[in-house]
């Protein structure tokens, strides 16, 4: 058996995929030097530089820096690739707070989640496979104020750990609510407790990376809105959030060392459910904010606004409208590749999940119709 640890002296704890090496890059280092390259948001062919570390290629964002051989990760969808030449692949992992749910993705075959009960345990990802090289994904469900999770190390059966494949050729950002999580979509109306139930994988943007042939990073998080929460509040608001690398913890951010080629903002419906209100100015100015700060970093990337599909009539109104407003703001500033998507319609009963969100039906309708509209967008 071979272990993370008896190749870490021959494995780069941090690396960019296709690009050179840079120790700077581990995932929670200050912004990217002005100077780097950009990544060229309209060309598909470029690859997403990814952080390897660890002897995996790491999804969505991750901490390498405070342990570099247990890197942490936390948002919803983020996880790994491993590739091994051998029969099983077993993760010790270690979990904070709630217990958090997994999907495994075999030799691109997806298998059932499975649950990692708040604590350190071993957890077999892949086992009684053929002799050879194998790919195995793993992709957190449970979103980041859940807590976080830690890779202690892997562990082959009958072989060893290779070099994780490179990544697809297209990424694309979420920065969403309870929605892009995927709160509940596998649970019914009558569920009193969502988070269970909660996929990450059948989400519309996981769904529509899939068929776009892209990789998601989502940031994302229950409750959250633009300038207050679901219950009010306006304490960590998605843009007061939206820069850390671990959902929880404030002071380590973000090293935006890639480029995505598409970004999809899907906030607003927290600023105005629960009978709050018309949120005012206010949030279409931080909105207007949050789109700056997201082009500072990425300038390049399409922008797409879109807010579904909880919201209905006036209050879907009230937002639309707000929204409209900040995305004319940048387009009138220069800033021509930014859009309001609002083509998807309002959910019917029919797909009500838990607590009346989307179940997968409704975020496969929602998935169709952003594909359709990157497709149109930038020739996918």
């Amino acid at each position: 058996m071979t272990t993370i640890r008896q190749i870490a002296a021959v494995t780069a704890l941090v690396a960019l995929v296709g690009c050179a090496s840079d120790p700077n890059y581990g995932g929670d280092g200050d912004a990217p030097d002005s100077g780097s390259p950009p990544i060229d948001g309209n060309n598909p062919s470029q690859p997403p530089a990814g952080v390897v570390a660890a002897g995996v290629r790491w999804l969505g964002r991750v901490d390498t820096t405070s342990t570099p051989d247990q890197p942490r990760f936390a948002w919803s969808g983020s996880g790994f690739v491993a590739r091994f030449s051998g029969t099983s692949l077993t993760a010790q992992l270690s979990v904070t707070g709630s217990a958090q749910i997994f999907k495994v993705v075999i030799d691109d075959v997806p298998q059932a989640p499975f649950t990692a009960a708040s604590g350190t345990g071993m957890f077999p990802l892949a086992a009684g496979l053929s002799a050879g090289t194998h790919t195995v994904e793993v992709h957190r469900q449970t979103e980041g104020p859940q807590g976080e999770t830690r890779l202690m190390g892997l562990t082959v059966g009958d072989g060893a750990l290779m070099d994780p494949p490179a990544g697809a050729g297209r990424l694309i950002e979420v920065i969403g609510d309870s929605i892009s999580c995927g709160y509940g979509n596998l649970g019914t109306l009558a569920d009193t407790e969502c988070f269970t139930t909660e996929s990450h994988w059948d989400t519309y943007e996981s769904i529509a990376a899939r068929a776009l042939g892209a990789e998601v990073s989502t940031i994302a998080a229950s409750g959250r809105g633009i300038i207050r929460n679901y219950g009010g509040d306006t304490g960590d608001t998605m843009p007061k959030i939206y820069e850390r690398t671990i959902t929880n913890l404030a002071g380590r951010n973000w090293d935006f060392h890639v480029e995505p080629q598409v970004v999809v903002i899907n906030l607003g419906t927290n600023d105005i459910s629960n009978g709050k209100g018309d949120p005012g100015t206010a949030f279409r100015d931080t909105y207007t904010a949050l789109l700056a700060t997201i082009r500072g970093y990425y300038p390049h990337s399409f922008i797409v606004c879109i807010i579904a599909p909880l919201l209905n009539g006036g209050d879907l109104a009230t937002i639309s409208g707000h929204i409209k407003a900040a995305v004319d703001a940048r387009n009138a500033a220069g800033d021509a590749n930014v859009e309001f998507f609002n083509q998807i319609p309002a959910q019917t009963s029919d797909k009500y999940a838990c607590q009346y969100h989307p179940n997968v039906a409704e975020n496969m309708l929602m998935a169709d119709l952003l594909v359709g509209e990157l497709k149109g967008k930038l020739g996918w």
